[in-house]
């Protein structure tokens, strides 16, 4: 590695354009990741088997694909506990940082927090769906979805989860932007808009799954009845 790019990484601000470039790609996949799973509402449990089909129909592009994820999740969580970690030692930032808290927001003040709950509700998601589907062990992926989802404890899990996932974004990807650099005092209350409205979008596109199984489900059992 050339000498330049290693002093760059390991200066502050190398690390959080590392950090900023990770969670836009993350947020990326978050985007993409959703628009598959409206195939639920499109061709219910059939369609969404349909498009998990064809996800593992990728084959060896699928794989690489999750190890890239898992490599960008990785170094984006490393980077984000050790930058919090120096920011703590740092008396002089932390002082700055106490010194203009009443302009902060909630979601910035807990985006440790806000971000070890998604690790949490990934690694549940994971073991859930993944690991089954990687052993052989998961025949009706669409249908394992909509139960889990419409039980009471998954539908609450997903639901915390998501939540937690909407504060952390809706920081994270203003930051992001910002760190790289993409501003302007002309259009920037637009790109914090934007972001805030992007945020607000994958939180409520991801919890509309969870509402609306566990209605579908309500409404079945009605009729049953």
């Amino acid at each position: 590695m050339p000498s330049w790019i290693g002093r760059f990484l390991s200066s502050s601000v190398g690390k959080k354009t590392v950090l900023a470039v990770t969670g836009l790609s993350l947020v990326g996949f978050l985007v993409a990741h959703l628009l598959g799973n409206f195939s639920l509402y499109t061709g219910g449990i059939e369609g969404f088997n349909e498009y998990a089909a064809a996800l593992e129909d990728l084959g060896g592009l699928l794989m690489a694909a999750e190890v890239g994820l898992f490599a960008l999740f990785v170094i984006h969580m490393g980077l984000a506990l050790r930058i919090v970690r120096e920011n703590r030692l740092a008396r002089q930032e932390a002082y700055r940082v106490n010194a203009t808290m009443g302009s902060s927001t909630a979601a910035s003040r807990s985006m440790a927090i806000t971000g070890l709950i998604v690790l949490l509700f990934l690694i549940v998601h994971i073991i859930d769906f993944r690991v089954p589907t990687l052993l052989g062990d998961m025949d009706n992926l669409g249908e394992a979805v909509v139960q889990r989802l419409a039980s009471p404890v998954g539908a609450t899990i997903y639901l915390l989860g998501i939540l937690a996932l909407g504060l952390h974004l809706r920081h994270a990807i203003q930051s992001a932007l910002q760190t790289l650099g993409i501003q302007h005092p002309n259009w920037s209350p637009f790109l914090r808009a934007g972001a805030m409205a992007l945020a607000a979008a994958l939180a409520l596109g991801f919890a509309s799954f969870p509402i609306y199984c566990l209605l579908s489900e309500g409404a079945a059992s009605a009729a049953v009845n």
